[in-house]
């Protein structure tokens, strides 16, 4: 790939030396002689500077340095991480056509389940915010309108996660080892306080979006935050990832199933859990969203893989099962798979696909499913390109199927396609 992008050099005259791109492939197809070794050498290792510059240069202009803003009154409120830090979130303002515009963006990170892999987590910034200075905005909450052209000038907001509990928890443990705050859901609410009292609450779009956990936090928290803003013109949710299937019929589906049960009764999450859920099935069964989403009134889409990376590979074999070796060979090189290894992979594909569909008739639901071994696309700089990898009949990128979210109201279809 080639960016034809001029490179600036300063001197000690204070002149500037302007290098286009053709002087550059100039200085790479210069062969050096052996008289001129030393020298070519100096200027390969310049060289090699100025493309190091370039290639910042060009992150700089796509992406955003934007600093941590703890949550108000955060300690009083227990708006915390469970190593008891202020929780917090990162905030660009909006500007032009889009300062009344808000986008609210729940970060991913998976869930711990038992004391131990909680308490793992404290010196990380999954469970603290004490190392949290700054994060850089890219990809849907890139600056930039070109790369972004939906949501770059809208406020953004890029709300930490710290939980590990898709933003739901509410309790604490203090027994053996470092005491641990279950603080999801204040967090979630206190970040919400904060951008209401910033206008959030009179604008004119605001959507709730996330990626991984963060994305099952979205489904979960739709509703509630639909009923948060009543001034707001359009709400509207957007999970990435989210979609967290338990695969009655798959196999294993009982591990992953005692695997959300673990993290809702350690984090206390049973009655935070949608009520049009727990009224009907088992608590247990709320965190998956194939029992959640038919239920949900405000417009959500969702997005995500009928093979899932992170399910295909994390939660089909349980880690501890004489099978996972052999499993973690064969998603290493296909070569070695089994045929129950691949049957296993086409039956929970299969699965995820008839459940989704089983659910696609909501008209307030709208999905983008496809078939890549993937796990989240909102914030990977491969699909925020002119040459996404991701299209739909190769004409209509990622990036436009975001488009409908904000500007056209459709009848949601769901989309299945192979890449």
């Amino acid at each position: 790939m080639i960016i034809y992008m001029p490179i600036i050099l300063e001197n000690h005259s204070s002149t500037s030396l302007t290098l286009q791109p053709h002087q550059v492939l100039t200085i790479l197809s210069t062969s050096p002689s052996p008289t001129n070794r030393s020298l070519n050498l100096h200027k390969m290792w310049k060289l090699h500077c100025m493309i190091i510059c370039l290639m910042a240069a060009c992150l700089l202009a796509s992406s955003l340095n934007v600093s941590f803003t703890e949550v108000a009154n955060a300690t009083q409120r227990r708006a915390v991480c469970m190593d008891g830090s202020p929780a917090g979130y990162y905030y660009s303002a909006g500007s032009g056509d889009g300062a009344k515009n808000w986008l609210l963006f729940l970060m991913g990170g998976g869930w711990c389940d038992n004391v131990d892999d909680c308490q793992s987590k404290l010196n990380q910034s999954l469970g603290s915010s004490r190392s949290m200075p700054f994060t850089k905005f890219s990809d849907i909450l890139s600056p930039d309108s070109q790369i972004n052209p939906d949501f770059y000038n809208w406020n953004r907001i890029f709300v930490a996660y710290c939980d590990q509990s898709s933003f739901l928890g509410d309790t604490e443990f203090d027994g053996q080892g470092p005491k641990l705050q279950f603080r999801g859901s204040r967090i979630f609410d206190t970040v919400v306080d904060d951008l209401l009292a910033k206008g959030m609450g009179i604008g004119e779009n605001a959507i709730l979006s996330g990626i991984s956990a963060g994305g099952l936090a979205t489904i979960l928290h739709c509703d509630g935050f639909r009923a948060r803003l009543p001034d707001v013109g359009r709400v509207k949710c957007l999970s990435d990832g989210g979609f967290f299937f338990r695969g009655e019929n798959v196999l294993n589906a009982d591990y992953r199933e005692k695997y959300f049960a673990s993290v809702i009764t350690l984090h206390n999450i049973s009655s935070l859990l949608p009520v049009t859920c727990t009224e009907r099935i088992d608590p247990s069964l709320c965190f998956f969203p194939e029992n959640l989403v038919r239920d949900i009134q405000t417009p959500i889409f969702i997005l995500d893989s009928a093979f899932d990376a992170y399910q295909v590979r994390l939660r089909l074999v349980p880690p501890l099962s004489d099978d996972r070796i052999r499993w973690d060979l064969c998603l290493g090189n296909i070569s070695t798979c089994t045929s129950t290894d691949k049957q296993l992979i086409t039956d929970f594909g299969g699965a995820f696909l008839k459940a989704v569909r089983e659910i696609s008739n909501n008209p307030t639901i709208g999905m983008f499913i496809h078939a890549c071994l993937i796990h989240t696309v909102l914030i990977d700089g491969r699909f925020w390109t002119p040459n996404s990898t991701i299209k739909l009949g190769n004409l209509v990128s990622l990036i436009v199927v975001l488009h409908f979210i904000i500007l056209i109201e459709i009848d949601f279809l769901l989309l299945l396609f192979n890449v």
